[in-house]
């Protein structure tokens, strides 16, 4: 019988510590973990240069989508996510978009279409996380003005590669 209990002892043990020793640190992916980064685009005074500027009232949304991205309060950048299950993804940036309380004094919404053109490349992070994709070669077309002249006044590639999101990799002048 003692020996019965002991045995019974050390399977439980072994379970235990078996099925401690099959799980990976890595099964939850932690909060801090890369991810896909999305592009950073920076708003900067044509005539100043280098002074930082929010465009007024900016709205952006892909092409073909309806709904546009809520930005929030702008400031002199935003973060978009580049499509990845394409090499091409197609913006539209409208200033002076909040035709609710428009007046006769108001400006008019002004959109330009901005086109990135890049390849993917997908990076393994981990068996929790899985893969990230990092964007490569990035390189931009100019602006197509809408009806009321381009807002947009020159872009600037910064960064060629999206692989994170600190600094900022287009600049836009208007």
């Amino acid at each position: 019988m003692r020996v019965n209990k002991y045995l019974f002892f050390i399977l439980i043990v072994g379970l235990v510590l078996c099925s401690n020793l099959s799980c990976e640190r890595d099964d939850i992916c932690a909060e801090g973990t890369p991810t896909t980064p999305f592009l950073v685009i920076k708003f900067i005074d044509f005539d100043a240069g280098t002074q930082v500027k929010a465009p007024s009232e900016l709205q952006v949304k892909a092409v073909g989508v309806e709904t546009p991205f809520t930005l929030g309060t702008v400031t002199d950048s935003i973060l978009i996510p580049l499509r990845n299950d394409a090499s091409i993804t197609d913006y539209e940036f409208t200033i002076n978009s909040d035709t609710a309380n428009n007046s006769d004094t108001d400006p008019l919404p002004n959109k330009d279409t901005v086109s990135f053109q890049y390849t993917t490349e997908e990076e393994y992070v981990s068996s929790a996380c899985g893969f990230k994709i990092n964007y490569k070669g990035l390189t931009v077309s100019p602006p197509e003005a809408g009806d009321d002249g381009s807002w947009i006044k020159n872009i600037t590639i910064q960064r060629e590669n999206v692989t994170d999101e600190t600094p900022a990799h287009v600049f836009i002048f208007h």
